[in-house]
């Protein structure tokens, strides 16, 4: 019974460790809460043709500011930026940085937010947000990829 507690001591030590992981947070997060939403714009990644990650950077509007979100390996970093982003690409090395107007496909541009939360995962992070009709936009960064999901 002795080697049966030492197991179970080791694996509850570890598990500790993978919930107490701190979030790192680069940047100052914006004060969103109660600001309407005017735009919610997700840029992906694509190497020759084939989508990598769908929200490789988040750019998202509140009160007429604009904001850029980035997930990497489980840190989140914000930074405000000049205005809304453009497509882009690197034609000679097959990347593409496609854009997708989240905000007008889940409906929740025009709607106020009601709040949004930083979270880690066991293979990175996550930013949840959440909209006055109940909608939520989640970003989630797993094994150094990002996409979104709009439930």
């Amino acid at each position: 019974m002795g080697t049966l507690s030492a197991r179970l001591d080791i694996q509850g030590a570890l598990n500790q460790q993978r919930v107490s992981r701190r979030l790192e947070i680069i940047g100052q997060p914006p004060e969103f809460a109660g600001l309407r939403c005017d735009a919610f714009i997700c840029e992906g990644f694509a190497h020759n043709g084939m989508l990598i990650a769908n929200a490789n950077v988040v750019h998202v509007c509140f009160a007429g500011v604009w904001h850029k979100l980035i997930l990497d390996c489980g840190v989140i970093i914000w930074r405000q930026s000049e205005g809304p982003p453009n497509p882009w690409s690197i034609a000679s090395e097959g990347w593409e940085y496609p854009h997708v107007d989240v905000g007008a496909i889940s409906g929740v541009t025009g709607l106020r937010l009601r709040d949004y939360r930083m979270e880690t995962t066991a293979a990175g992070g996550k930013v949840v947000f959440l909209f006055e009709s109940g909608r939520t936009i989640t970003i989630i960064d797993e094994n150094d990829q990002s996409n979104f999901r709009v439930d």
